[in-house]
């Protein structure tokens, strides 16, 4: 901008210096050279004109872009390098403007979705409770003995599904901050075999069913312990979409644009599109006994990691969760 602001300053002298000058032949009598003079300035005041057009022309495009929320609208301005240089900076903002409008949006649509599913869930679980503590009201004769008891049983069973699920929506939102530490991603994965191996022997599967392709030296900058829960979570899923006949998972770390880059890949049953597009809402679960807080869980941690998580899946032939750190 510092070149458009001396050409304007130049034209503006061009036009006060051609006036001035002209004014003067005039008096003098040296009428030729007056309207030449004249001339320099009205060239002078057009091209500030030209100037100032392009500028309001480019500011114009700019606001409208925003108002319309349109990332294809371009403000552009050729020749003047200071113009061209203001006209990228503006398409820039206008981008990245419209990227944060979409997140909120995004972000509105993700919360509404979190609102309707915890709704649905209280009243699934409450509904069954007010009901018995009704008729319990209403006819207490009904309840003596063994009728008693049930409902009790019942009303209690419905209050721990309510309070597990609220616990998990806590767990959710109240992540502690990571405690980052340098670690050697050798040292991290046999530490982490070491806990998975108990997993494996709950569930009666071979030690070999999961592989590991680690740099032993590669340093790792992460909270060992909320790290522990994502890769947790990501095996346990891994293992529950292998085929009963077997499978195998396979846990890769490598270097994408100089920052780690882990992928936790299995052959098994693989999701939809619109499953693959869900996963990550709290709450949403394919699982008859799960609670749909695992993957949002493990998504925030990796976000407080600054980095990355991703899912690609194919139904049939499996999925791959890639975490960049």
């Amino acid at each position: 901008m510092k070149r458009f602001r001396i050409n304007i300053a130049l034209l503006l002298a061009g036009i006060i210096i051609s006036t001035a000058t002209a004014t003067w032949l005039f008096i003098s009598g040296c009428w030729p050279q007056g309207c030449f003079m004249l001339i320099t300035a009205a060239i002078c005041i057009a091209a500030l004109i030209h100037l100032q057009s392009r500028l309001i022309g480019i500011m114009s495009a700019f606001v409208k872009s925003l108002e319309m929320s349109d990332t294809t609208m371009r403000v552009e301005a050729d020749g003047d390098r200071e113009l061209k240089a203001m006209s990228e900076s503006m398409n820039r903002i206008s981008e990245l403007y419209n990227d944060n409008m979409r997140e909120m949006q995004t972000r509105k649509l993700y919360y509404d979705r979190v609102l309707k599913i915890m709704t649905h869930e209280m009243r699934n679980g409450i509904t069954p409770i007010v009901a018995i503590s009704a008729d319990m009201l209403t006819h207490p004769e009904r309840y003596q003995g063994k009728a008693l008891t049930e409902a009790s049983v019942l009303m209690h069973s419905q209050a721990e599904g309510i309070r597990t699920f609220l616990d998990s929506y806590y767990n959710l939102t109240h992540l502690p901050e990571p405690k980052l530490e340098e670690v050697r991603a050798g040292d991290y994965f046999q530490s982490l075999k070491k806990i998975y191996l108990a997993e494996l022997q709950r569930r009666d599967i071979p030690e070999e069913t999961v592989s590991y392709t680690i740099p032993e030296d590669m340093i790792l900058n992460i909270d060992i312990s909320l790290m522990n829960q994502v890769m947790m979570n990501l095996l346990r899923n891994a293992l529950d979409a292998l085929p009963p006949d077997g499978g195998n998972v396979n846990v890769v770390l490598s270097i994408s644009d100089s920052r780690p880059y882990l992928t936790v890949t299995d052959n098994g049953s693989g999701m939809t599109k619109e499953v693959v597009d869900s996963l990550f809402t709290p709450f949403f679960t394919t699982k008859p006994n799960g609670s749909g807080v695992g993957l949002a869980i493990s998504r925030q941690i990796i976000l407080k990691h600054e980095g990355d998580i991703r899912v690609q899946s194919q139904l049939g032939k499996g999925t791959t969760v890639s975490i960049t750190l």
